[in-house]
């Protein structure tokens, strides 16, 4: 049994079926026994692999795009480059790392890391030991005195979703309760009316039995962020599992030692992600004022932004041992059975006139 499994029982004990987000964000950030609070989860020892942990390619073309969107809004100085979720700072080590030589670039940069985990606080502060970074647990503590350019990736699928079932007798809300042996057990309970609030009126009319997946903590965090892009000037960009149209969907899942396991297993030990409904991004952006570039997908975001010419300019004094890692590491980015087509872009941006590259073909 974990520490958080006991905690959970305890809870719904008292207080009786949990909801999925409540369970997701316990098992995610609980300030002693959460999973991104006790660990590091990246890489082939760890649970998952991100996109910066494939190949320097992803996180170079994504330094070149920050760069270029950079120039294009006139070279702010100072400007606020914000992280959420950097992880072990493999994505922002590249994009520093390819960026050097851009005149004025890095000594307009003051950089921010938006970090709950003290454990993934530290490999940041060895990561970034030259660059001064300052860390914020939320957005409340981001400086309001200059333009911002954000990245997020994979960091919007962590944020904890309410799931919603479909009934004869309207919408009830999928909980976590326990059964007579004590474990946890998943069940439903009739949807509180906040909650249905937040699912998507679509022209899709649903029947019996769809699920959909809201997320109230998600439109709460973009909703702050983009009133900072809107006061402050700047763009973002978010890189993520997700979908697009106002469809049911199921997705919420569980992942430990790169194997998918039961959303109930393991409390704490597991990462636990939801794909992320990226018409829902683009909405509360346009609700905002804000201009929209995507979402695509990775894998044209990608292409669009040179990945096989940089893959052959790498391939030209490689080793063939290196060539094979550099063509695998392609198709993991953008094969359309991999992470091309499942993962989509998007960047949101205050200045409507600003042509970020990676969103039309040349």
């Amino acid at each position: 049994m974990t520490a958080l499994l006991k905690h959970i029982q305890e809870d719904i004990r008292l207080n009786g079926p949990m909801d999925m987000a409540r369970y997701m964000s316990l098992c995610l950030g609980h300030p002693e026994h959460g999973y991104y609070m006790t660990r590091d989860p990246f890489g082939v020892e760890g649970d998952f692999i991100t996109a910066p942990e494939v190949s320097q390619v992803f996180g170079e073309l994504i330094g070149a795009w920050t760069l270029d969107g950079w120039m294009k809004a006139s070279a702010p100085d100072p400007v606020h480059l914000v992280e959420l979720g950097p992880g072990r700072g493999t994505l922002l080590g590249d994009l520093l790392r390819i960026t050097k030589g851009a005149n004025g670039f890095h000594e307009a940069l003051h950089i921010h890391l938006v970090e709950s985990s003290l454990c993934l606080k530290n490999v940041q502060s060895q990561a970034f030991r030259n660059y001064a970074p300052a860390w914020h647990s939320d957005l409340k503590t981001l400086p309001d005195d200059a333009p911002l350019i954000v990245i997020g990736n994979e960091f919007l699928d962590a944020l904890p979703v309410h799931q919603l079932v479909k009934t004869q007798n309207g919408w009830n809300e999928v909980v976590i309760g326990l059964s007579e042996e004590g474990h946890l057990a998943l069940g439903q309970k009739e949807a509180d009316p906040a909650i249905m609030k937040h699912i998507p009126q679509s022209l899709l009319e649903y029947k019996e039995g769809d699920m959909v997946e809201v997320s109230p903590v998600l439109k709460n965090y973009l909703n702050d962020l983009f009133e900072h892009i809107q006061k402050q000037i700047g763009f973002c960009l978010f890189i993520d599992y997700g979908y697009t149209g106002f469809t049911p969907q199921k997705t919420l899942q569980a992942v430990q030692k790169h194997q998918h396991v039961s959303i109930l297993h393991d409390p704490g030990e597991c990462d636990l992600t939801a794909h992320v409904c990226f018409d829902t991004v683009s909405s509360l952006a346009l609700e905002k004022g804000l201009s929209v570039h995507g979402p695509i997908s990775q894998k044209s975001f990608l292409e669009n932004l040179g990945i096989r010419l940089r893959i052959e300019m790498l391939s030209k004094n490689a080793t063939p041992g290196q060539k094979k890692g550099l063509e695998a590491a392609y198709e993991r980015l953008c094969g359309i059975d991999q992470m091309g087509e499942l993962f989509k872009v998007i960047a949101v941006s205050s200045d409507p006139s600003l042509e970020l590259e990676g969103f039309i073909c040349a």
